[in-house]
């Protein structure tokens, strides 16, 4: 499966914003973008295929929880930014859903029977944490945009537990 970095994503917008400027112009270009809901979902891969990939023990000893989501939110800060700096204006950030519930996690770690591994979803929850701090700061620091926190982890956990409802 190929999977597109964040920054990789952004560069990618960088060239479609270049194409949206030569079809509108600067102004109007910057006018069109401060319009556009912008939609972003982080973290779950970094969980999943850095800190909690298969044979990475060697991170997990060297870095801490509390390191890797710090490390984690700092880089984000810094994608984010640069796509307000890309006239983005409105823009959604998903938290990280309950990860130790997926297939995945629940297969590598049979020793939790029916239920969902505990590590995974702490650290989701701490990283959603230092998240929501990052949309206020970031609200406060960058006039005119619009950061919205959406609660993903709370939605997908609910139906998880409460699955015959839906």
């Amino acid at each position: 499966i190929g999977r597109l970095s964040m920054d990789a994503q952004i560069n990618n917008f960088v060239n479609t914003r270049e194409e949206i400027i030569s079809m509108l112009g600067a102004q109007g270009a910057k006018d069109f973008l401060a319009k556009a809901l912008f939609s972003t979902t982080i973290g779950s891969n970094d969980f999943l295929n850095n800190y909690f990939a298969i044979g990475n023990l060697v991170e997990r000893k060297l870095v801490s929880p509390e390191q890797f989501i710090q490390r984690l939110k700092d880089t984000f800060r810094v994608q984010l930014t640069r796509l307000y700096n890309l006239d983005a204006r409105k823009i959604v950030v998903a938290n990280v859903g309950p990860i130790g519930c997926i297939p995945y996690q629940r297969d590598f770690n049979p020793g939790q029977g029916d239920e969902c591994v505990s590590m995974p979803n702490q650290m989701a929850k701490g990283f959603n944490s230092h998240l929501k701090d990052l949309i206020i700061e970031l609200n406060a620091d960058l006039p005119g945009a619009i950061f919205v926190y959406a609660n993903v982890y709370d939605i997908v956990d609910d139906i998880i537990k409460n699955y015959r409802s839906y």
